[in-house]
């Protein structure tokens, strides 16, 4: 396994994190019924019926450049889930993912889309901070 970029602290002052909302992300595709690798669920932390399926707590926020970020707390995964989904320092997404509204309310709908693609994982304390 590939280990995680380390940010030093000038590049963690030139990203921007605006506005943080906790979130709980269920890892997954959504059309495999949250098995596989990407986003298959997003929820405000502590709102909407209790799942089942195991979550990640998340911080999410959109970057200066409009990205959307997603802060995974790493101490809170199992370890087969930081190798299934954080392997190599990328993050998969097979399929496109709209983050709800009631995450990123005042964002237009295709800038709250989550794209397919492989995305770079950055490792930054006990975070692993993935931009889409």
């Amino acid at each position: 396994m590939r280990t995680f970029q380390n940010t030093t602290a000038a590049q963690r002052q030139n990203v921007y994190s605006g506005q943080k909302v906790r979130a709980d992300v269920v890892l997954g595709s959504p059309s495999a019924n949250c098995s596989g690798v990407g986003i298959c669920r997003v929820m405000a932390r502590g709102a909407g019926p209790e799942i089942t399926c195991p979550k990640v707590p998340t911080l999410v926020s959109i970057t200066k450049a409009g990205k959307i970020r997603f802060e995974f707390d790493k101490q809170s995964m199992e370890g087969r889930f930081m190798r299934r989904h954080f392997r190599w320092a990328l993050f998969q997404v097979f399929e496109s993912y709209v983050v709800p509204h009631s995450i990123l309310g005042s964002v237009k709908l295709e800038n709250r889309t989550i794209k397919p693609g492989i995305y770079s994982v950055l490792e930054v304390g006990d975070r692993l901070i993935v931009d889409f």
